[in-house]
């Protein structure tokens, strides 16, 4: 009997993501980047195809929300009915997304698809050629958070050549992420099993190479925190046990984050060529782009709060955003030196101190209040993120900074 097998490893989706806070893109590109989850998938599918796998395994947020639209389900099911026609078998758990989507559902998922629909780990077996080869073992989450380790739960099926484990969840110790089915990666090598399959986490890694105990990432990024190529890992495992693990890339449109040295420009012009030149230097493809600029002069911090540097970002996006690999640039910092500045008002002024101090303790449902509360605002806003309120937080200290030290080139 032929035991070799091969299969993708994915997980986080997020399929219907709504990519909040784009503002600076066009409309024609926002749409392309509201569609660029669906894109992957449909590349996963393409990919699958092509290498001929046994199976997929779909490690939890195949939606990025318990409630799902109808055609975020309707495309996942048609992904699913073209894999079932290329013969591919899928395992599929939900994870703290798409939690909902293991107690109610609204489509009838062909027969290829095999679904952890418990929130105890149970196992399910994979047949080539008609044997049982490979325990595929995994659960679902009912509700939004799974607090308790799982991994006692895991337990390999006697007399099958292969045990191969499916689990969204995080490690203990993570400082990045909520604990959601937290475990030790003590507690998963110690185990009888040939291959891990992670999710949750949204940065691919490899945490173990025997066995291996692999995040697979999410397939498309979706903000600066998501940088980079971003898909699934094409896995094959043979009697050796010795699992050949590649990566293969699935996004649509990629994420980047460029650090810019500028210490020696000083007008809009050399600003211009020094973007300039970076953007022709990448790599031709769909992206979005995030700079941070350090090293910066005053005369560059004026012209930031004077509003020119956005009119130039303007000027560039507009070069790129009708070509088939378009960039466009979706903010600028200016990063490092605003440290400096601050310690020096402080030590000049107790009030400085005191006054950069508050930054730090902004009470935002106070400071918010009479927005989220207007009657026509609040139906187009959600609440800030954390990342979004140190941005805010941020860029207001940096136009407080540049009001304060007294460049008489600001004009409000």
């Amino acid at each position: 009997m032929e035991k070799k097998i091969s299969f993708i490893h994915c997980a986080d989706l997020h399929l219907d993501s709504p990519f909040k806070g784009m503002s600076r893109l066009p409309a024609h590109l926002y749409q392309q980047l509201k569609r660029s989850t669906f894109d992957a998938l449909d590349n996963l599918v393409a990919l699958a195809i092509n290498k001929n796998v046994d199976f997929i395994l779909i490690v939890g947020d195949v939606f990025d929300e318990s409630i799902q639209s109808v055609y975020a389900e309707m495309q996942f099911l048609m992904a699913c009915q073209k894999l079932e026609q290329a013969g591919i078998e899928i395992y599929l758990s939900f994870g703290n997304h798409d939690y909902n989507q293991t107690k109610q559902r609204f489509v009838q998922f062909p027969d290829n698809v095999h679904l952890f629909d418990s929130d105890q780990v149970t196992s399910k077996v994979f047949k080539k050629n008609g044997k049982p080869l490979v325990a595929i073992h995994g659960f679902s989450y009912l509700e939004r958070a799974v607090t308790i380790n799982k991994t006692d739960q895991y337990q390999a099926v006697p007399n099958l050549p292969y045990q191969i484990a499916m689990l969204h969840g995080s490690i203990q110790q993570s400082k990045e992420h909520d604990h959601y089915a937290p475990f030790q990666l003590s507690d998963l090598i110690n185990k009888p099993f040939d291959y891990w399959a992670l999710g949750h986490i949204h940065k691919r890694a490899i945490l173990s190479e025997d066995p291996p105990v692999v995040y697979s990432g999410n397939t498309q990024g979706r903000s600066v925190k998501e940088v980079g190529k971003k898909g699934c890992y094409f896995v094959s495992l043979d009697q050796s046990k010795k699992a050949q693990i590649h990566f293969e890339a699935l996004h649509a449109i990629q994420f980047d984050q460029l650090t810019i040295d500028v210490r020696h420009c000083q007008q809009i012009d050399q600003l211009y060529q020094i973007l300039s030149d970076q953007m022709k230097q990448l790599e031709k493809a769909r992206r979005i782009l995030f700079i941070k600029l350090i090293n910066y002069q005053d005369a560059l911090l004026s012209l930031y709060h004077q509003g020119k540097i956005a009119d130039l970002i303007d000027v560039l996006n507009e070069q790129y955003q009708d070509q088939s690999d378009w960039l466009s640039i979706q903010q600028v910092t200016l990063t490092e030196q605003a440290k400096s500045i601050d310690t020096t008002l402080e030590a000049r002024d107790p009030f400085m101190k005191e006054l950069f101090q508050g930054f730090d303790s902004i009470d935002w449902d106070e400071v918010m209040s009479e927005l989220w509360h207007h009657r026509k605002a609040r139906r187009f806003l959600n609440g800030l993120t954390e990342e979004e309120k140190q941005q805010i937080a941020e860029e207001a200290k940096q136009l407080l900074r540049f009001q304060l030290t007294g460049n008489d080139t600001y004009e409000d």
